[in-house]
């Protein structure tokens, strides 16, 4: 049997992520020349990843166009080699970015390797010194301070989103942003008991079963990352949507067993907390992330927990392991291999009722579905 305890590396990796950025910066500014050298005379830049490293990419990629004005987008990293021609532009000078923590997904692998064949150079953004990713990229950004030990990406994913915040500051030369970065690590630490605070409030809510994450630009993949950690270890419902977009039929399902969080930007602040508004109008429980509050947002809005930009992404971490602690099927560090096996023994014994499916044998009120064959138009 396993001596496995649930939760026993995941709280420390979170609690050390205002270290482990502190030790990586100067990993990363060290190769400052190297990276400007990859980055000149680019036209765009592809980021690309699986899963959190797709979600990496998705604010990697808008944060370097922001600050840089380069032509940047995020693909998943399958793209590159099964639908290249909807990735690659012949006749542009392309560097990609490639994010994985143990540099050795297949797809990761496998679009590092296609694009090589194309002639495009890479950085491989990775934890894991001697993966594939490290070993054959142009350059490899090797994060060995946030190598984990649970299988769900905490601290590994934040410092490889700081590490795309920090390319995009060295390739723009612009300093206040990276002297923004490295106040980071400090910021952190002060605050973590804060943090940990509020995700143990709102993870601890038995009357929260299910969830959203919203955000525009930059934030839009940490929206769904936040979905991504409640999914795979809570295994509850849970959207990600751009902020506006969440009204064009997700809202229906706001209720008051709903927490909604908002990462509040700058551009699109005013719309941003008239949808708080409108979330809590319809009666769900809100929760605004932010660099700072006014009057609006104190007002009432949402829950609110400030802290420079550059951090909010540590966040969602601690809500969700507080989510997954004293209620919920399974604990953070244990992914859908674990947590499936715990799902069926609860449903088995009542807890999780299986959704009818109309037609199954079991339901003889229901009339069983009607398979349609298809049929081509007379002519």
């Amino acid at each position: 049997m396993s001596n496995y305890t649930p939760g026993a590396f995941i709280h420390d990796e979170i609690a050390s992520q205002g270290q482990t950025w502190a030790t990586l910066i100067p990993l990363v500014t060290k190769r400052a020349d190297a990276i400007r050298e990859l980055f000149g005379g680019i036209d765009e830049a592809i980021f690309t990843g699986c899963g959190s490293g797709l979600n990496i990419s998705l604010c990697g990629a808008s944060i370097l166009q922001i600050q840089t004005g380069i032509s940047a987008r995020a693909v998943p990293a399958a793209d590159n080699y099964l639908f290249p021609r909807s990735t690659l532009v012949s006749g542009r000078k392309t560097l990609a970015v490639l994010a994985s923590r143990s540099g050795k997904t297949t797809e990761i692998v496998q679009a590092l390797d296609y694009l090589c064949s194309r002639g495009i150079r890479t950085i491989g953004i990775t934890c894991t010194e001697d993966s594939p990713l490290a070993t054959r990229s142009d350059l490899a950004l090797v994060l060995t301070p946030a190598t984990e030990q649970a299988v769900a990406t905490t601290r590994s994913l934040t410092s490889m989103m700081l590490t795309t915040q920090l390319l995009a500051g060295i390739v723009s030369g612009d300093e206040a942003y990276l002297k923004e970065l490295s106040r980071l690590p400090g910021y952190c630490q002060l605050q973590m008991k804060n943090y940990h605070d509020l995700g143990k409030l709102i993870g601890q809510r038995t009357d929260l079963t299910k969830y959203a994450f919203v955000g525009n630009g930059p934030f839009f993949g940490l929206a769904h990352e936040g979905q991504l950690k409640v999914k795979e270890t809570v295994l509850l419902p849970v959207d990600a949507y751009p902020v506006l977009d969440f009204r064009h039929g997700p809202q229906s399902n706001v209720d008051a067993q709903m927490l909604i969080v908002v990462f509040i930007s700058d551009s699109a602040y005013k719309e941003e907390v008239q949808f708080l508004r409108d979330m809590k109008a319809l009666g769900g429980v809100t929760w605004a992330l932010c660099d700072q509050t006014d009057g609006e947002l104190r007002a009432g809005p949402a829950r609110s927990l400030r802290g420079p930009r550059a951090i909010r992404e540590a966040w969602p971490h601690r809500v969700r392991v507080h989510l997954c602690r004293p209620r919920r099927v399974t604990s953070p560090a244990r992914t859908r291999g674990h947590a499936s096996r715990q799902f069926r023994s609860l449903r088995a014994q009542g807890a999780y009722p299986r959704p009818v499916d109309p037609g199954h044998h079991g339901d003889r009120s229901v009339v069983p579905r009607r398979r349609h064959a298809f049929r081509p138009p007379a002519p």
